[in-house]
């Protein structure tokens, strides 16, 4: 297999020190290539493999897509274009709200092979690329100098192309992958950040 893939971030921000919370706001985009049609004839791995990945970092606090192997993106590649903020409210208290719009690289439902070789063996040209959103709301208190308190908040607004790609998570009421299942996902954690 001969590996030909690629990677580019990009990221423009900007701190309003002189603004109430001073808020700060970064435009956000990562792209990592996938694997089509072409590339699986030629016998070429066309997806960027992110080794030790640390993509809870990078690509929304769930952690949808961390796996190097591809996973959750069935080797199409991923992209991801983020708006992030972060506000200071004063009194030790740091409020950070990031938005996530998931695509795959490679349109699925233009890459038949791709398609027949996924879960669901799906070959609908609508699906696209599509993967889903996702808003990040996080609040941080810093109770001492050494000790912080992290709360969090997580939504997923779920795609058919996700449900596609991912079956084992989208099931119908008789244990049936559906590409149908478009419903939301949510995650909450209290953290305590204590350094010695």
């Amino acid at each position: 297999v001969d590996r030909d893939a690629y990677m580019f971030g990009m990221r423009v921000g900007k701190t309003f020190k002189n603004a109430k919370y001073s808020p700060t706001i970064t435009l956000w985009y990562d792209h990592l290539s996938g694997t089509d049609d072409s590339d699986g004839v030629n016998n070429d791995m066309a997806t960027f493999d992110t080794h030790h990945d640390t993509g809870h970092k990078f690509y929304g606090f769930m952690d949808h897509y961390l796996a190097r192997d591809g996973s959750r993106t069935d080797m199409l590649g991923l992209t991801d274009l983020a708006v992030k903020s972060k506000f200071k409210l004063g009194g030790g208290w740091l409020l950070k709200a990031d938005w996530h719009q998931f695509r795959t690289d490679i349109d699925f439902g233009d890459n038949p092979q791709m398609a027949a070789e996924s879960s669901l063996g799906a070959t609908d040209g609508t699906l696209g690329t599509d993967l889903g959103n996702e808003l990040d709301i996080t609040l941080v208190h810093k109770y001492a100098s050494n000790v912080k308190l992290v709360y969090g908040y997580s939504h997923y607004w779920n795609s058919n192309l996700f449900a596609t790609l991912n079956n084992t998570h989208n099931q119908d009421g008789a244990g049936n992958a559906s590409t149908q299942n478009n419903s939301g996902s949510d995650w909450a954690y209290i953290m305590a950040d204590v350094k010695f």
